[in-house]
């Protein structure tokens, strides 16, 4: 079974000199989202619920006031001045003013002068600041949002039938999460994910020095967007929907009235769902904010959650125990980060796959 766990090998190292030429490109030259474009990008917002974090100027402008009112406490502070920095249209000033205070994260001043672009940041404006802030250390939440945009962006840039250069990802919004930039690292492990999941496929290369990576979605990456869910929604109910169990030495099925009939069968138990969640839990185990002891312990229960899953015969009592125990340590880690809230869930994900709701 395929785990987790980004084979980077695999990426052959011209590719990723390349990709790593984009990304000091586009940290050089700060992205600059023009008012009307020929191919469409993926929304500010992923239809998923998504929160600021999602928003690629709105974020960066909430942790910019933040900044600012730190300096300046109780100075008004002036959308205008953050859309000339990135090139925004000076009429989105107000709008985004706007999307702020409806969300109670800033308040307009409102004054004679009829400038509706000063504001004042709210107490809940400081703790979203805080909070974005966290998210841009957390890597599982970075990862997770990641395959989301990667995936989005390739079918809507592809019109869902077209290979897309992947590394022109890192100039289309999405590939800002929190208001900070992913590193192509993280694009390209995102694209790992989705390429093993069979959401997207990679084209094929030619072995030349002006290659590049593309990439299309494939019919189920077509679904997972139509879905309007992430891609963590679609992959568990695609678990759960595609248990199957393996019917051998069957004496056939027992109709009618028949009696003493004899069937014997042996069921195929898939607790891949579990193994992969082992493997995600071994990767992040460092990000966690665990103390050395609690981290040792995790990684110790994860091996026993391993083992039980690709045991050549999975007993089911033997992996549920293990599962309970991982989630155990993963509960007695003190610390707070969305990394860990999104592992828990994981968690319960593969479980509810394996076994049922």
């Amino acid at each position: 079974m395929t785990g987790f766990k980004i084979n980077k090998r695999a990426i052959e190292k011209m590719q990723r000199d390349i990709a790593k030429e984009f990304e000091r490109a586009a940290r050089k030259h700060p992205i600059r989202v023009p008012v009307q474009v020929d191919a469409p990008e993926i929304p500010s917002a992923s239809p998923a619920n998504a929160g600021i974090e999602k928003d690629p100027h709105l974020s960066r402008l909430l942790v910019w006031l933040d900044d600012l009112a730190a300096l300046q406490p109780g100075t008004a502070a002036d959308v205008s001045s953050y859309v000339d920095s990135e090139g925004l249209p000076a009429s989105e000033a107000k709008t985004m003013a706007l999307q702020l205070e409806q969300q109670g994260l800033v308040r307009i001043s409102r004054d004679m002068s009829g400038c509706d672009s000063q504001v004042f940041l709210t107490d809940e404006g400081t703790l979203s600041a805080r909070q974005l802030r966290a998210l841009q250390a957390d890597s599982v939440a970075r990862f997770v949002h990641a395959c989301d945009a990667l995936l989005y962006w390739l079918f809507q840039t592809g019109r869902g039938r077209e290979a897309v250069e992947v590394m022109a990802f890192v100039e289309a919004p999405g590939s800002y999460f929190a208001g900070d930039s992913l590193s192509v690292d993280e694009i390209l492990g995102a694209l790992e994910h989705l390429a093993q999941r069979g959401l997207v496929r990679r084209a094929s290369e030619e072995p030349s020095a002006t290659s590049s990576i593309k990439a299309e979605v494939t019919e189920s990456g077509t679904d997972c967007v139509l879905s309007g869910g992430t891609v963590s929604d679609y992959l568990s109910r695609q678990q759960r929907a595609g248990d199957t169990y393996n019917f051998n030495n069957s004496s056939g099925i027992v109709a009618g009235s028949q009696e003493s009939v004899v069937q014997n069968n042996n069921f195929g138990f898939d607790a891949s769902a579990l193994a992969e969640f082992a493997t995600l839990v071994r990767q992040f185990a460092p990000t966690l904010g665990a103390s050395p002891d609690q981290q040792e312990a995790l990684i110790q229960d994860v091996e026993v959650l391993e083992e039980a899953t690709s045991a050549e015969q999975p007993e089911p009592g033997r992996i549920r125990t293990a599962y309970l125990r991982v989630q155990e340590a993963l509960g007695a880690i003190t610390a707070t980060t969305a990394g860990l809230t999104l592992l828990a869930q994981q968690g319960q994900d593969a479980y509810q796959a394996v076994f049922g709701g």
